[in-house]
């Protein structure tokens, strides 16, 4: 079985607020094929994956990106890395706090800054600064190539007005700082503002699918459900909502794409562009082209170009030192039938030994809460808090209050020990007191007091790791009597 896990996405964190009209604004659908007559197909294709990246950085990737798009490109900052590196060691070693993933608790270890902008400065740099992070067991590059896919995310790595990048991955956790240093005459080439960026960029290879889960979620009424993939244009030089019209064909089929959904360029985070999804996921393999149009009046803007799917579904996104193949199979994250994250394909064994004690929480599956027990070595489902209160009774362990006493609460600001180790996981009753109930969290190796039935549930929903149901199918399911 392969092992695939989750992509988490989270908020994409820009560094200054725009001021948009308080209007509402959908792409009109346009249904005839006129433009069709302007379309000019590309000579040959190209994936960002094409090529050798084992000997690239993360940040020559996401030029890569900006490359196609005809943007400029971010120069490698240390203090962006260092900054980047600085917030994914603490949620290596802390998790999340309050459940932000831009934000640091100041009493834990490894603290350098409550927002990316403190730690930007912490780091030494010097220019504002944002944020873009994903959390999962994928590759760097797979985390990049994520960002990309969700709307949001996206922005924050295009930004016309970015100079300066630096990314980090540890563990679990990938974040790359952006900066905007814009007073040091940094440029890496022209770049025409009034130029409408699409994406895909014209003969890109993309996947067939994008699944609605982002934070903030991108279309509220399809969030967790897999969607055409996210097309796009914008122009750098406003960020005023734009009227247009919008079109896709499938050049293979020779048809329209009849139902497209658009995102509301009111919301913050679009910057002002347009975002459109076809409804159904695109076919495979097909040649399709996208068309938007000035629709203000002023006929300021018009473009046609062409992109492609993706051979088959079953097409790798390798890890960096590993060769691109075009048979081997993934998912994109979250769709359930194609996903970003690759990792070679464990034995069950190994995949219960990783995600021993663990609360899995399947994010296709209406998240429904899963404990991987260390002992049985079965999968256990949390369905709500008096079963939760249920599962302590059965699986709790006794534990005298000397010992417990050498275990960190989540107080604590570092965990670990020896005794924490060896109990990792565990539930843990403390059989000198009333019975009150610990649970040992593997990520950082700390007690949380489970006060009873909801609390356990609330606090082991936010401990929880997001997960496929497939990444987890393989592992016996046990029934708590």
């Amino acid at each position: 079985m392969k092992n695939i896990f989750l992509i988490l996405f989270t908020i994409a964190v820009l560094v200054t607020s725009p001021s948009f009209p308080a209007l509402a604004y959908e792409a009109t659908i346009k249904t005839d094929t006129a433009w069709l007559d302007q379309l000019v197909s590309p000579s040959s294709y190209f994936h960002t994956r094409d090529g050798d990246i084992t000997q690239i950085t993360p940040e020559d990737y996401v030029n890569r990106y900006r490359n196609a798009l005809g943007l400029p490109e971010l120069r490698t900052n240390e203090n962006l890395q260092q900054s980047a590196k600085n917030h994914t060691d603490y949620q290596n070693k802390n998790g999340l706090y309050n459940g932000d993933p831009h934000g640091e608790n100041s009493a834990a270890s490894g603290f350098t800054g409550s927002t990316p902008s403190d730690r930007c400065n912490y780091a030494g740099y010097s220019g504002s600064c944002g944020e873009v992070q994903a959390g999962g067991d994928g590759d760097l590059y797979s985390a990049l190539d994520g960002f990309m896919m969700t709307p949001f995310h996206r922005m924050g790595l295009i930004n016309a007005s970015a100079t300066e990048i630096g990314c980090a991955h540890t563990g679990s956790w990938v974040t790359c700082d952006i900066g905007y240093n814009l007073y040091d005459g940094y440029s890496s080439g022209s770049f025409d503002a009034d130029e409408l960026i699409v994406y895909p960029a014209d003969g890109q290879v993309i996947g067939t699918t994008f699944p609605v889960f982002e934070s903030p979620m991108p279309y509220p009424d399809y969030a967790k459900q897999n969607i055409g993939p996210t097309l796009m244009f914008w122009q750098p030089s406003s960020w005023d909502p734009l009227t247009a019209e919008v079109a896709v064909y499938d050049l293979t089929e020779q048809k329209t794409i009849g139902s497209i959904i658009t995102i509301d360029t009111e919301n913050y985070y679009t910057m002002g562009a347009v975002f459109f999804n076809p409804v159904e996921p695109l076919e495979l393999d097909h040649e399709y082209a996208a068309y938007v149009h000035d629709t203000s009046g002023d006929d300021v803007f018009e473009k046609v170009w062409t992109f492609k799917t993706q051979k088959s579904s079953n097409v790798f996104f390798p890890n960096s030192d590993e060769t691109i193949t075009y048979d081997a199979h993934v998912d994109w994250a979250g769709s359930g039938s194609e996903q970003l994250v690759y990792t070679p394909d464990p034995t069950i064994s190994e995949t219960i030994d990783r995600l021993s004690g663990y609360i899995m929480l399947a994010v296709d599956n209406h998240g429904e809460a899963w404990y991987i027990d260390p002992i049985s070595r079965y999968r256990y489902y949390l369905k709500d808090g008096p079963t939760a209160y249920e599962f302590l009774r059965s699986f709790g362990l006794g534990i005298t209050d000397a010992d417990l006493a050498k275990i960190p609460t989540e107080d604590d600001a570092t965990g670990g020990g020896t005794l924490a180790k060896q109990l990792s996981g565990r539930i843990l009753l403390q059989v000198e007191q009333h019975g009150e109930a610990w649970y040992i969290n593997p990520s950082d190796l700390k007690r949380y007091y489970l006060k009873d039935g909801d609390e356990a549930y609330r606090i082991m929903r936010e401990l929880s790791l997001g997960t496929l149901m497939s990444s987890i199918s393989g592992i016996t399911t046990g029934s708590i009597e």
